[in-house]
């Protein structure tokens, strides 16, 4: 199976350009809702939120260029200085902090959703494909927290995963029974 298959590099008509584009908009606007539904935990930098949720269906349902393209706007208007990340912050500094890892990870785990969630996907494909892009935005934060703190991977995996990982099973949960239904898989999808 070719995961570019869907990547299409013919100019689509004015209605599914535009039917993206919003699906870009609204992604974007989804994950910076997700951030302010930020909760922090008293043992690590990093805070619980619903952003991840939000990544993965931009991935899942927007395809492998536009879900990340979500990403991008979302992490462009946050560096730009308008307080949409967790915690109510902006600027180009966040990425340099604790969180900056998971933030990159979002791009890239919303590129692999989109790679590899696709329309009629069976349950097991479709919780496969969401738990790999949710764990490939682990890799990325946990990358940076390693190199942020100084501390061994033991302890970043203490503090950077394992209090996330109930919340991130909930979410990949939340988000297959609404990706289930085949139909929505098709909305911003070519």
């Amino acid at each position: 199976m070719n995961p570019f298959a869907s990547t299409s590099f013919v100019p689509a008509s004015p209605g599914t350009t535009l039917s993206r584009a919003l699906g870009v908009v609204l992604f974007a606007s989804l994950t910076a809702v997700g951030a302010t539904l930020a909760f922090p935990l008293p043992f690590t930098p990093v805070p619980v939120t619903l952003q991840t949720l939000a990544v993965i269906l931009a991935g899942a349902m927007l395809g492998p260029v536009w879900g990340p393209a979500s990403q991008l706007l979302y992490l462009g208007v946050g560096i730009c200085g308008l307080p949409i990340f967790a915690g109510g912050i902006g600027g180009p500094a966040v990425l340099l902090g604790p969180t900056g890892g998971y933030l990159i990870g979002f791009v890239v785990g919303a590129w692999i959703a989109g790679l590899l969630v696709r329309p009629g996907a069976d349950w097991a494909r479709l919780g496969a494909g969401l738990l790999t892009a949710h764990a490939v935005i682990f890799v990325c934060g946990l990358s940076h927290l390693l190199s942020f703190t100084g501390m061994s991977v033991g302890a970043v995996i203490e503090l950077g995963l394992l209090p996330f990982l109930p919340g991130a099973a909930v979410k990949t949960m939340a988000a297959a029974a609404l990706l289930r239904p085949r139909r929505l898989l098709g909305w911003f999808r070519a």
